[in-house]
């Protein structure tokens, strides 16, 4: 935990309640996971503004406030503009001002609907980006997906 927490809260800035909650269960599934969220938030290779673009997007399809305060100042940082961010809470339909921030929303929609990617959106991501980058995106997706199902049940606020 000492090499994998630090990168986490400096992600955040300071760690969040529901990781300092967590780390207190020794669980070793927990471990694991925190290990791959770390891996997945100090990726070089997917660009910051994509990543947190994606999180914020799970944040907001699973109603997970805690996801959502947790990476909306490191989303605007990467170059996400604050007001199409806030724009989601009263319209989720935005128009992106780079196209592939608008395939990375499509496929976290996707997913959240149907747990699947239908070939036009793969079309559009193949366009943008190569599969490995794909693939590291659907992971984002699928991990924090987890990470808000287990913040909504337990009612983290």
């Amino acid at each position: 935990m000492a090499t994998v927490f630090p990168s986490v809260t400096d992600h955040h800035c300071a760690p969040s309640l529901a990781d300092q909650q967590l780390v207190a269960n020794p669980s070793i599934l927990y471990r694991r996971w925190l290990a791959l969220r770390s891996e997945l938030l100090t990726s070089e290779a997917l660009p910051a503004d994509l990543r947190e673009l994606a999180i914020l997007r799970v944040a907001h399809n699973t109603g997970c406030d805690q996801e959502w305060r947790g990476h909306w100042r490191a989303a605007i940082a990467a170059g996400v503009p604050e007001a199409m961010i806030a724009s989601w809470k009263t319209s989720p339909a935005a128009v992106w001002p780079d196209a592939r921030w608008a395939v990375v929303v499509a496929l976290a929609d996707a997913l959240h609907r149907r747990g699947a990617v239908d070939d036009a959106i793969w079309d559009q991501l193949r366009h943008h980006f190569d599969v490995p980058l794909i693939l590291e995106l659907v992971v984002l997706v699928g991990h924090y997906t987890i990470s808000a199902y287990v913040l909504n049940a337990v009612g983290e606020p």
